[in-house]
């Protein structure tokens, strides 16, 4: 859950320069470590509530 809130934080840091391929590039990154964090949540039977 860090990597997810790091990534976060160097996400909202990189859209304030407007490159374009690095704010694409983390997003991506950031889509990856959510969804494989839901898959595991999902695998271990762990639910938010």
């Amino acid at each position: 859950m860090d990597n997810i809130e790091s990534l976060r934080e160097k996400l909202y840091s990189i859209l304030d320069s407007g490159d374009n391929i690095k704010i694409l590039t983390t997003s991506q990154e950031l889509d990856k470590l959510i969804a494989n964090y839901m898959l595991q949540q999902l695998k271990s039977g762990v639910y938010a509530s």
